[in-house]
């Protein structure tokens, strides 16, 4: 057998493949010798006709099966033999028969990225401090009383000051009509609400608005206006006159607890305060560890994915493009951004998520390539401990998910996960970290890169 090898642009890649008349013969007589053994004709028993009627009955069968059979085990033979990293045989075109009864073809292939794999082990990287301070065990217990606050009604009513706690009832208008009608992209909570609570500060709910409040009994009706300031993100807003007509339906005093064993045990059943400080100790203590874990792995993802550049497969991209901008467009709805200003951003939501989607399949790519050269793998108890982890959670039983991801070819998927995750487990263990002087808050989200 020969083999010509070709790369392309994109990731793709072509084999030309001649297979010798030997191997076809060969495939042949096997091919046919089966179909001797199982061919019922009649006038013959099982498995009795003679080779050369089988032959000719199945002729087209034969050649079909012979044909499959060697362009399968030539494209198997050939991407072992040219050692190539291949992701999917994309397509067999131009499969001609010679004279000889040689077998031609040519299979188009979707193959790994070619790329210089850097020095992955001992890259420096940055990490937050793991030290608690008290300050910070305090701010936590002050965060905890802020929960547990209560907002009794102001006793002896009085008029509303800056820094209370406002219940209103409001509508805002632009030049008659209704804020979110004029302007779709502001959205319904600047134009109408019903006991609403704000705290009255100069840039709460909307610069300029509780200002206008101070004064206000409960049960007073006050009508003003307001300006939008320049910076307001939506178009055609900056400079235009809100006017707003506002209801003051309560005034409210919050009151912390005391900060005292009462306190501690309403929060921990039966602690006291100090053992609840201990506590508190110990929950920033696995913040701050689980910051610093995320901090290597992001840190030495990054120096890998700025060291490598690689083209990526086109199809590959487009799919992994498509499957991010759908989680940000959900993350965005939930969070109540409105279609309209969705839809503006657009362009930026598609450039920001290709760039997500490059990121993450080329450091799929260098991991992969790293457990390779370490000869990292996935062992059965771990893969089987991660689909009784898919189990539990969609509430299923082990081998209908087993089977369902055997259905769809999902095995490998899972397997792949758990092998990039312990790959960057172990160049995260290999960093060269230190500490730095400006560490994030233990609680602060950070977000991993993934692979």
């Amino acid at each position: 057998m020969t083999v010509e090898f070709e790369a392309l642009p994109n990731c793709l890649a072509t084999l030309k493949i001649a297979v010798s008349p030997d191997r076809v013969t060969k495939t042949m007589t096997e091919v046919a010798s089966n179909y001797t053994k199982h061919a019922k004709l009649p006038g013959y028993r099982a498995g009795k006709a003679p080779r050369s009627v089988i032959e000719r009955k199945f002729s087209k069968e034969i050649r079909e099966e012979v044909t499959q059979q060697v362009v399968s085990n030539g494209c198997r033979d050939a991407i072992k033999d040219k050692g190539l990293r291949v992701l999917e045989l994309q397509g067999v075109e131009d499969v001609v028969w010679g004279d000889d009864q040689s077998v031609n073809f040519r299979a188009t292939l979707i193959v790994h990225p070619n790329f210089d794999l850097p020095d992955y082990k001992g890259i420096p990287v940055s990490v937050p401090s793991a030290e608690v301070t008290d300050a910070e065990i305090e701010e936590a217990l002050n965060n905890l009383r802020d929960q547990q606050a209560d907002f009794p009604d102001v006793e002896p009513a009085r008029p509303a000051a800056m820094e209370d706690f406002v219940v209103v009832d409001y509508d805002g208008t632009i030049e008659g009509e209704p804020v979110d009608v004029r302007f779709p992209k502001a959205g319904k909570p600047l134009a109408h609400n019903t006991e609403f609570w704000i705290k009255m500060t100069d840039e709460a709910f909307f610069p300029g608005f509780c200002e206008k409040l101070v004064g206000m009994n409960i049960g007073e009706t006050r009508e003003f206006d307001v300006t939008v300031p320049a910076d307001f993100p939506v178009e055609e807003m900056p400079g235009k006159t809100l006017h707003y007509k506002v209801e003051l339906k309560g005034l409210k005093a919050r009151t912390l607890p005391e900060l005292d064993d009462a306190f501690a045990a309403s929060i921990a059943d039966g602690k006291s305060l100090n053992e609840l400080r201990i506590m508190a100790r110990e929950e920033l203590q696995r913040q701050k560890h689980a910051a610093i874990d995320t901090a290597k792995r992001n840190g030495v993802m990054s120096s890998l994915l700025s060291k490598v550049e690689c083209e990526l497969p086109t199809a590959m991209v487009r799919n992994t493009t498509q499957t991010i901008l759908q989680e940000i467009v959900r993350e965005n709805q939930t969070r109540g951004v409105a279609e309209e200003v969705i839809k503006e951003h657009q362009q930026d939501l598609v450039g920001s998520a290709a760039q997500s989607a490059r990121d993450r399949i080329k450091g799929t790519f260098v991991l992969l390539r790293i457990a390779e050269q370490e000869n990292i793998r996935v062992t059965d108890n771990e893969l089987r401990a991660r689909i009784n982890g898919l189990a539990r959670k969609y509430q299923m039983p082990f081998e209908k998910v087993l089977k369902e991801l055997q259905k769809r070819g999902g095995l490998d998927q899972v397997s792949e996960e758990i092998l990039t995750t312990k790959t960057l487990e172990f160049i995260a263990k290999e960093a060269t970290v230190s500490t730095s002087t400006e560490a994030p808050k233990a609680d602060e989200a950070v977000e991993e890169v993934k692979a």
